[in-house]
């Protein structure tokens, strides 16, 4: 029963933790920029920050990465992403008054699939044999934002996506050995994902 107990306590919480990110993202996204300094910018530029997906693949990473299991990697990543959803796509409909229903149902795919998506983040960090490809996932998709990529060209879009991509590394790290192997399949997910995932 303690071990149930437990497990609806981190659903709770993660879906709390969405429903406010998510509201959150979604009072940032509504910041006018201004002339002047950085620092006058610091919201509006957070709202373009969480109005992307990069900072939402690195979040849910992270859940799945230190969750206990993989059925709680599984649990806790979708419960995020529902609560995440729920809250932003309701404050859109309050603030605007209509419902992006394109974007929201796009959304709702990535949520459906974040559990086996968690469950392979999961084996990356706590399955040795597999964490010298695994990684490599979440950190492609990573990098595939951050950077345009091409056969024979290198472009850097958004700086923070790719310090995110550094964190993942760190998240994910084993050994030095481990490292090589990571980044070129990295690579070759990135350069996939560049070509197929209608988000980029």
């Amino acid at each position: 029963m303690n071990k149930l107990k437990r497990i609806l306590v981190n659903v709770i919480v993660f879906l709390v933790l969405g429903i406010a990110l998510g509201a959150v993202a979604k009072y940032l996204d509504t910041m006018e920029r201004f002339d002047g300094g950085w620092q006058k910018n610091i919201l509006p530029h957070l709202g373009d920050l969480f109005s992307r997906l990069g900072v939402w693949i690195f979040i849910a990473t992270i859940i799945a990465a230190y969750s206990k299991t993989r059925i709680t990697a599984a649990l806790n990543t979708f419960m995020f992403f529902i609560g995440m959803l729920v809250s932003y796509y309701i404050y859109s409909a309050y603030l605007f008054g209509f419902f992006p229903t394109s974007y929201f149902v796009g959304w709702i795919f990535i949520a459906l699939f974040s559990p086996l998506l968690a469950v392979l983040v999961w084996e990356g960090k706590n399955n040795i044999s597999l964490s010298w490809i695994l990684p490599a996932l979440p950190i492609g998709l990573l990098l595939s934002l951050s950077l345009g990529i091409g056969l024979f060209y290198l472009r850097l879009h958004y700086l923070e996506e790719l310090i995110m991509c550094f964190g993942l590394c760190l998240v994910f790290y084993r050994s030095i050995k481990q490292m090589p192997g990571v980044i070129i399949i990295t690579f070759v997910v990135a350069f996939i994902a560049k070509q197929v995932n209608p988000f980029i």
